[in-house]
């Protein structure tokens, strides 16, 4: 038995329900008239014709054909959506290695201190170190002037220093 190639024009064809209408086309297009009626009986006055019903039927309405106009083979709809994910898409990717998939996080133990004169065990903590408010603001001073210029160095074990240098007109 002779295997065929099917062409990828074939097995990428909308299948055409009525005319040059696609399903989802037709869907588009029959969504208002169903939104117009449970709109003519649920909002009151119901079962009765009022202007503000034609209104938001017909805002649904063009809203939907709008939706279901196809440009360049696909549908407005299907734009919208691919537009869509593009904007919500991450605009930067930053590599951590400090996160927590894929890494064992080890806490510092805590600092036991035995009490000679007592059998007791006494646990402090290590500290946080923050910095004060003076040591923020110079270090702010030297970034945001353009005197001091900020270098990295590397070593040969693949260290990282990092320091301030006066620039020299």
């Amino acid at each position: 038995m002779r295997s065929q190639v099917i062409p990828a024009q074939i097995t990428t064809v909308e299948d055409k329900i009525a005319g040059n209408f696609s399903l989802t086309q037709i869907i588009l297009l029959l969504v208002p008239a169903l939104l117009a009626s449970f709109i003519y009986v649920i909002l009151p006055p119901t079962m009765v014709f009022v202007w503000y019903k034609l209104l938001i039927a017909t805002v649904f309405g063009l809203l939907s054909i709008s939706l279901a106009i196809r440009i360049k083979g696909r549908i407005i709809a299907s734009w919208l959506s691919v537009i869509f994910h593009y904007n919500l898409r991450a605009k930067y990717y930053i590599y951590n290695k400090n996160s927590l998939s894929h890494r064992e996080v080890t806490k510092p133990e805590p600092l036991i201190i035995k009490d000679e004169k007592q059998d007791t065990e006494v646990v402090k903590e290590r500290k946080i170190i923050v910095p004060n408010l003076r040591d923020v603001l110079q270090l702010n001073y030297l970034l945001a002037t353009s005197d001091f210029d900020l270098t990295y160095r590397t070593s040969k074990k693949g260290g990282l220093n990092v320091a301030f240098e006066k620039v020299s007109k």
